[in-house]
């Protein structure tokens, strides 16, 4: 909203515009992290056997692993927690 307390459409149209770019950063270091949550069950898994994992396993292991971690993070508490930690950064970010 405008210091007017009207509805600016046009600021709010290239703030968005211009967030692109940040949304697209946020959205690549969240598939990073994912790939590390990944690798770490592959390491887990391949520490338990001598022989190399075969393709169908790694498949079947990145599809559980990604579903595992998003389950978890959809977890009630975990969106309390999220939330709860979004709302006292947003705080600060107005104090500052």
């Amino acid at each position: 909203m405008s210091k007017e307390g009207k509805w600016d459409s046009k600021n709010f149209s290239q703030k968005m515009k211009d967030s692109k770019n940040e949304l697209t950063d946020l959205q690549n270091n969240l598939n990073e992290l994912m790939v590390h949550f990944v690798l770490r069950a592959l390491h887990v898994y391949q520490s338990t056997r001598p022989e190399p994992l075969r393709q169908g396993e790694i498949a079947l292991l990145v599809k559980n692993e990604i579903n595992n971690v998003i389950t978890d993070l959809t977890a009630q508490p975990n969106i309390d927690n999220i939330s709860k930690t979004a709302k006292e950064e947003w705080q600060k970010l107005q104090t500052q």
